[in-house]
């Protein structure tokens, strides 16, 4: 028996009177309607062709007897309402086929991708792994299934993952980027970019889909670039202190050399000669200032904030410009993130004299969350930030060394302009990284 109601069973039989005794589209249509009314009611195909039958052994014989013709006929009415069946069945039908096509497109991307493409539970144990995250980690599928992702991660990288999966299962975020180091089966540390996402079921976050990117090769960069920095530094530091001590000292001999000589010279000959000792005056400022440009002795002494204030006195007299600095950094930062920001700055502060029209600038450096942030603010004229990196003029050159700057020590830049409204530069390293990344102080 069908499970469709008695109600519907007596439709049924009247709509397929109706049609045995006048035929028609309308008839018909209503044969569709039906079909589609036990369709949504949950019923099958047999369950209507069931329907079918028993509204046959109900409907009046033909006048003529003929009741090969009457079945012919129902049948006719009965297709009409198997029709919505069809439809349904071929609609599934193209919808699995495409599913099956894009499974066979995800496994194909899945297999034959560059990047380890993952996929863990919860709790972080692995549930997928592709073809690339076997011949980076050694460990082959059937090894990685059921081994967590935290066991495979170098001891001081276990926090970060850690609490990426108590974010993802607390509900806090949806996806993550974070970077961290594993140590393959051969026992090498590979550092790696890893961006996931979490996977849903009815609703539910039921594990974690991953793409991890071996940066071994940018990190081996970001390496040679800082040290390149510290070579640059330590150049420019053997410079400024030759330009400081040696031809100070020479000029100290030469200011000697002509007072000795002024006191032979006749009254006009020594007013010539106190002009040339002018002359030479303005020579060591100027030797001075080239010096301390090219490596401020107070930055090795006395730190960050007192050598940015001092820059920012010697910048705001040359150009005009009222430089404020604000520091809220209680402690020394190591070497190379405190020369870092120290060039960040004062290329920053060169853009403003030369582009920003600006009147005033605020720097200010604070310590948030264990992120070292160095803010510089300007209320001149803006610019478009996408045309101005895109053209790679002065400006935008300048941005990209305090970008590169910035990430060679795991930092980023943040650059917020637009025409009319000024400019603010922001730049952020993380402690840690400061700390992993970096020498004692000379």
């Amino acid at each position: 028996m069908s499970d469709l109601s008695p109600e519907f069973v007596d439709t049924y039989v009247a709509a397929l009177n109706d049609y045995l005794a006048t035929g028609g589209e309308e008839a018909l249509q209503r044969a569709f309607e039906l079909g589609r009314s036990a369709l949504a009611q949950g019923a099958g195909l047999l369950e209507l062709a069931a329907v079918h039958q028993i509204a046959l052994g109900r409907v009046a014989l033909p006048a003529n007897g003929n009741m090969a013709q009457l079945i012919a006929t129902a049948s006719q009415f009965e297709a009409e309402a198997l029709s919505p069946f069809e439809m349904t069945y071929r609609g599934y039908r193209e919808a699995n086929a495409a599913l099956e096509i894009s499974e066979r497109r995800y496994r194909l991307l899945f297999e034959n991708a560059n990047d380890v493409v993952f996929t863990t539970d919860l709790d972080g144990v692995f549930t997928s792994i592709n073809r690339a995250g076997e011949e980076l980690t050694g460990y082959r599928r059937d090894e990685a299934a059921g081994i967590k992702f935290v066991s495979i991660v170098a001891p001081d990288f276990f926090g970060v993952v850690q609490e990426m999966l108590r974010r993802k299962r607390a509900g806090e975020v949806d996806r993550t980027q974070y970077e961290v180091e594993i140590i393959a089966r051969d026992g090498r540390r590979i550092p790696l970019e890893v961006h996931t996402s979490l996977l849903y079921h009815e609703g539910q976050p039921a594990g974690v889909h991953g793409i991890a990117r071996d940066i071994t090769e940018r990190k081996q960069a970001e390496q040679a670039l800082i040290k390149l920095n510290e070579r640059l530094e330590d150049e420019a530091r053997r410079i400024a202190h030759a330009l400081h001590d040696e031809a100070g000292q020479l000029l100290s001999s030469v200011h000697l050399a002509l007072e000795e000589f002024s006191r032979e010279l006749p009254s006009p000959g020594r007013a010539r000669l106190a002009a040339v000792k002018e002359l030479l005056d303005q020579v060591e400022e100027e030797l001075r200032r080239l010096s301390h440009e090219l490596r401020p002795t107070v930055l090795d002494d006395l730190g960050l904030v007192p050598a940015l204030e001092f820059l920012a006195e010697r910048v705001g007299k040359r150009s005009g410009v009222a430089i404020t600095v604000k520091g809220e950094i209680d402690e020394r930062l190591p070497t190379p993130v405190e020369t870092a920001l120290y060039r960040s700055v004062q290329e920053a502060l060169t853009n403003v004299v030369r582009h920003a029209q600006a009147a005033h600038v605020q720097v200010t450096l604070r310590q948030v969350d264990g992120t070292v942030q160095c803010t510089i603010q300007d209320d001149g004229v803006g610019f478009d930030t996408l045309a101005v990196q895109a053209r790679r003029g002065d400006r935008g050159l300048g941005l990209i060394g305090i970008r590169e700057r910035a990430g060679a020590l795991g930092g980023t830049l943040m650059v917020r302009s637009a025409p009319g409204q000024g400019t603010t530069i922001l730049i952020e390293i993380q402690e840690e990284k400061k700390s992993a990344t970096t020498d004692s102080h000379r």
